[in-house]
């Protein structure tokens, strides 16, 4: 957790069961959250604010779990009245896929107990049943180690309750971090419809020998394996049983600031920024529809952390800014077609920009998808 924000890289795989008669198809699934609704009204994002032209799946991180896995689908008029709006934008859209979220800590406990895990669902079926879902993420996190048994039961005992109920076509989903380990990455894609692998820990400026400004690291450790790439992570996951065309890459659109004031010379830990941006109330991260205002009206040196064109950072005095342009989240997408993964996933819709502040709706989302889908990456290096 970073500043009360899950922070991962930019890594979301999904790994999706498809049946043999099944027609492989590209996907491209869209996040929200229902956090973005409380930003001020200029920024505020609502249902109607989601491109469904671009996605095929819209996931709504939008659910919670009590200690006695009481889950309450009506207890929220916000949430109920979002997953309504939901529900109509198929009425425009009737192929489009709706998908719910659950990222609470008390998962884990909900999943060690078979009378807990029963009540949980039953209490999704009837919840899923009334606003027309067609899947639900279940996000496994906080522990180094995993998933447990108890989880995989969960997922079975789901998959087999929705099934029983006249809903065979509905995904049950995990969300995990790429590099965790002990994972039976056969019995995960066996029994999930998707795993959201989300990757790395939150990109810290610091000085190597290798480079006069900060820098951060971007690439990865799985198990024994040190200072891994992307597409030999992906490769990683597909060597353990996990076929391509059951994953898609997702990436991650937050920006992460901190002050280098102190130079980082000896060690010392860079400081989060809490003041450079607003629209995520009080978080050290910003949004992209904040920070590209932001590069817009100042000057910053920018940079990259990698030489794959996967991590670019921006400095301006004591102040760096890990973050996600177009230039890299497009080599994503391509990375991702190259690896002949089934999609793409936009994590998320309100850390893009939204509102066309910078010349461009939604251009991350966009430069992702137009990379996955082409060959050739498009867009340039500029932020």
């Amino acid at each position: 957790m970073f500043g009360g924000f899950p922070v991962y890289s930019v890594l979301v795989l999904f790994l999706l069961s498809i049946s043999n008669n099944s027609v492989h198809s590209e996907r491209v699934v869209c996040g929200f959250s229902i956090t973005f609704r409380e930003r001020s009204a200029e920024y505020g994002f609502e249902v109607a604010d989601i491109p469904i032209s671009l996605c095929t799946h819209v996931v709504y991180d939008g659910m919670e779990l009590d200690m006695f896995a009481s889950y309450h689908p009506y207890g929220n008029d916000t949430i109920e009245k979002d997953w309504k709006s939901l529900a109509e934008l198929k009425h425009t859209k009737p192929e489009l896929k709706l998908l719910g979220s659950i990222h609470s800590p008390l998962l884990m406990q909900v999943a060690a107990e078979k009378e807990s895990r029963e009540t949980l669902t039953e209490n999704m079926l009837k919840y899923m049943e009334r606003y027309q879902l067609d899947g639900i993420d279940l996000y496994f996190g906080d522990e180094r180690f995993g998933p447990h048994e108890e989880f995989y039961m969960l997922i079975e005992e789901l998959k087999s309750r929705f099934t029983a109920a006249g809903h065979s076509t509905w995904e049950v989903n995990v969300e995990i971090e790429i590099i965790r380990e002990t994972i039976d990455h056969a019995r995960l894609c066996r029994l999930a419809d998707f795993v959201h692998v989300v990757g790395m820990v939150e990109r810290k400026p610091i000085y190597n020998e290798y480079s006069s400004t900060p820098m951060a690291k971007a690439t990865f450790d799985i198990n024994e394996l040190k200072n891994i790439t992307l597409e030999r992570a992906l490769q990683y996951w597909i060597d353990n049983s996990c076929p391509a065309d059951k994953m898609a890459l997702g990436v991650l659109f937050i920006a992460q600031p901190f002050t280098i004031a102190n130079g980082l010379k000896n060690g010392e830990e860079p400081e989060e920024l809490m003041t450079l941006c607003s629209v995520m109330k009080e978080r050290p991260i910003c949004s992209y529809v904040e920070l590209c205002q932001i590069f817009k009206e100042t000057e910053w040196k920018m940079g990259w952390d990698d030489m794959e064109g996967l991590a670019p950072h921006a400095i301006q005095g004591d102040r760096w800014i890990a973050y996600e342009n177009e230039a890299s989240v497009g080599r994503k997408g391509e990375i991702a077609r190259s690896k002949n993964l089934a999609g793409v996933f936009a994590i998320s819709l309100g850390m893009d920009d939204y509102r066309n502040k910078c010349g461009t709706l939604y251009p991350l989302t966009k430069a992702l998808i137009r990379s996955f889908e082409s060959p050739t990456l498009e867009s340039d290096t500029t932020p």
